[in-house]
């Protein structure tokens, strides 16, 4: 299935275009000049065993390559590879119209850069395919350009972290790793859309969001890889990553009282020490 027209983006408070297939996972990939890590992430989506599962790519305008690839890889897996190549605003903008378009009742964000471990999925879906409101995360492994695994102090810390969850914590730094975290339509549609105005910490925004309404499940085993290269935004923003992230805790920190007040005087230190796990994890070349 492509698409060759803007597709519509449901509001936040109605349920989408159907409340969502028993047992299906829908996953939105944003795409945008990927082409070299595109496959494998598109493969490590559509080649899960014992799940019923889409993939919907949105890409605003390639012209690496991408759209061509994407188009090959669809005469493979059929109508279970959706594309969409209509313009866009944005990463978040990208996502939410993604899943505008998704039919599972189980939904997630795969950047194009990053891929699932296989069996990943037949273990989210089971537990997310529900009624009430229901978020999860996993553990997440890092990967280099090659694909090549890689020991990190930011992937072993974020794993750390999230084993160990709590909103409180969550408001001092945002440790949740977004390509191994994963929810339900009901969540989605409870909780609203991403903030299209948000271009580097829009998963924290949206994890504060999913925490008020109840805090994840979690999986302590590693469902994904992130990946650090050159290009990617964690390897060329880090510093204006973290900084959009503090301001969007101050948001949130007068919820917490007093102990708002005290994580956002906190909240430097993490943001040092993450700092610190950046540049560690950042490629040299």
């Amino acid at each position: 299935m492509s698409l060759t027209h803007p597709p519509r983006v449901t509001p936040a408070h109605s349920g989408g275009p159907t409340a969502g297939k028993h047992g299906m996972v829908s996953i939105v990939m944003p795409s945008y000049q990927q082409v070299a890590f595109l496959e494998e992430a598109v493969r490590s989506v559509l080649d899960q065993e014992g799940v019923d599962v889409e993939l919907i790519v949105m890409d605003p305008g390639s012209d690496d390559g991408s759209r061509e690839l994407l188009r090959k890889l669809q005469e493979e897996y059929g109508e279970r590879l959706v594309l969409c190549f209509e313009k866009d605003q944005g990463q978040s903008d990208a996502v939410n119209r993604g899943m505008a378009l998704a039919r599972g009742r189980v939904l997630g964000w795969l950047n194009s850069d990053d891929r699932l471990r296989p069996g990943a999925l037949a273990r989210v879906v089971p537990l997310l395919d529900r009624e009430e409101p229901t978020w999860l995360c996993g553990m997440a492994g890092m990967i280099d350009a090659r694909s090549t695994h890689s020991m990190s102090l930011l992937a072993w810390y974020k794993n750390w972290q999230t084993r160990r969850f709590s909103r409180f914590k969550l408001l001092l730094e945002n440790f949740v790793p977004q390509q191994a975290t994963f929810w339900n339509r009901s969540m989605w549609n409870q909780t609203g859309m991403l903030d299209i105005h948000r271009h580097l910490d829009m998963d924290y925004d949206l994890w504060l969001r999913f925490a008020k309404v109840a805090p994840p499940l979690i999986l302590t085993e590693e469902l994904a890889d992130m990946r650090v290269h050159v290009a990617a935004k964690g390897s060329k923003q880090a510093r204006e990553q973290l900084a959009e992230a503090k301001a969007t805790a101050q948001l949130y920190a007068e919820e917490f009282g007093l102990a708002g007040k005290l994580a956002m005087l906190l909240r430097p230190l993490f943001s040092l020490r993450t700092q610190v796990y950046y540049l560690l994890a950042k490629p040299r070349r």
